[in-house]
């Protein structure tokens, strides 16, 4: 990883984030923030390493907020509980690195199956050891006896990938726990998944007080709640009890819609279509399988909830499940495009759930291109506000940064000298 305590973009094309379109603009980076954002060029910026940004479009760098870094590629039904934590925790440091080589500055947990396997390889990527995203530590997702990830089996007990917690007093002492260990997110499994024997995705696995206790606890205590939640029911008890982040929200009636709308302010949702996308077009399942698991019915519902919340104006993330052979870690940038194509966003707006949403969610300043700003950064060939498949294709990422650092840059830059501005 290469690094200066000053760079400069100069000649490039500027997103900010929040805006309709890019701006002709010079940027310049000192200790680790954006220190001066000049629309019409900068003379004089003393000694820097120079940038050439012709031809090129600088945007936020992108946040994931459904992160599964610490999952193997999964071959057969208990890989992941038959993983080592060992193992895992090497898994979850390749997985950091594909993420920020894709242009992935952020990434918010969603579920770990060992507590400490994100929470360490998030230290040793603060400390400047090992090169990946800024890292938001996710607990084992939390899941009731018989909810989604519970596979233990009363002939076979197994270490389940999840803390499978019974009643709101478990509920707060696993979080308790997962605290004291240094995580920073709480998942939580509130309705099942069409994509296992059960329960599915219309049945709700979590009760209302369990739910409860896990947000009073987790706002105690600092740390982000977000929750898988496909039924109608698991929707509204996450919004009731103060969830943060919904993942799927798939099977909304108009009660879970009007409920979201009205909670647009505090809430986000991620549509997480990438997986019903790679289902259908990469997994290679015959039609019969895939009718089987209700994955067109689930994936209809999914779009027709999603263009619904984007009409009300309720913030989405991207986020598909990334993480299985037919669509690895890597790939998560592809969800920019899919937001256009199946929910019917703009590139902008596509590029906003990716970057400035997913700064909010994290809360750490990330996610946005202005003064005093963490520089979390991307050069892009082309513009990514009229195609947003540019930022998925890693090639057009010429320039990544992460808090001032450059992660990727261009080999005749990397050449050269600092000089001049």
């Amino acid at each position: 990883m290469a690094t200066g305590e000053r760079t400069l973009f100069h000649g490039g094309k500027l997103w900010d984030g929040r805006a309709e379109s890019a701006i002709d603009a010079d940027l310049l980076v000192e200790d680790g923030v954006i220190r001066q954002i000049a629309p019409g060029g900068l003379d004089a910026a003393g000694e820097a390493l120079k940038i050439d940004a012709g031809g090129c479009t600088i945007i936020p760098g992108m946040v994931e907020a459904h992160g599964h870094l610490s999952f193997p590629i999964v071959t057969y039904a208990y890989h992941i509980e038959d993983t080592p934590p060992e193992e895992t925790v090497l898994i979850t440091m390749h997985n950091a690195k594909r993420l920020i080589d894709a242009g992935f500055t952020g990434v918010i947990g969603a579920g770990s199956p060992r507590i400490r396997s994100e929470i360490v390889i998030r230290n040793e990527i603060d400390a400047g050891l090992i090169p990946g995203p800024r890292l938001m530590a996710s607990t084992p997702t939390l899941t009731a006896t018989g909810g989604l990830n519970d596979t233990g089996q009363l002939h076979q007990q197994r270490l389940a990938a999840a803390l499978v917690c019974d009643g709101p007093d478990e509920i707060r002492k696993a979080i308790r726990l997962c605290y004291r260990e240094g995580v920073d997110v709480v998942k939580l499994n509130i309705s099942g998944d069409d994509f296992f024997p059960r329960p599915g995705g219309r049945v709700t696995t979590m009760a209302e007080d369990e739910v409860a206790m896990a947000c009073a606890t987790a706002n105690e205590l600092g740390l982000l709640v977000a929750a898988h939640a496909r039924s109608a029911e698991s929707v509204k008890r996450a919004v009731r009890c103060g969830v943060t982040i919904i993942h799927h929200a798939d099977f909304c009636d108009e009660e879970a819609l009007d409920m979201l709308e009205a909670a647009k302010d505090r809430i986000f949702v991620t549509p997480g279509i990438g997986y019903y996308h790679g289902l259908v077009h990469y997994s290679g399942m015959p039609d019969d399988m895939l009718a089987g698991m209700k994955v067109r019915e689930g994936m209809d519902a999914n779009i027709a909830t999603h263009k619904a919340l984007r009409k009300r104006g309720v913030r989405m993330l991207i986020g598909g499940d990334y993480g299985l052979p037919f669509m690895p870690n890597g790939l998560n940038a592809q969800d920019v495009a899919h937001l256009v194509n199946y929910i019917g966003l703009t590139p902008v707006e596509a590029l906003r759930a990716a970057t400035w949403h997913g700064g909010l969610a994290m809360g750490k300043g990330a996610g946005l291109l202005v003064e005093g700003a963490p520089a979390d950064l991307l050069l892009c060939d082309g513009d990514p506000m009229q195609d947003g498949s540019v930022v998925a294709d890693a090639a057009k990422l010429r320039v990544i940064m992460k808090g001032g650092s450059l992660h990727k840059v261009p080999e005749p830059v990397r050449a050269q000298s600092v000089g001049a501005a």
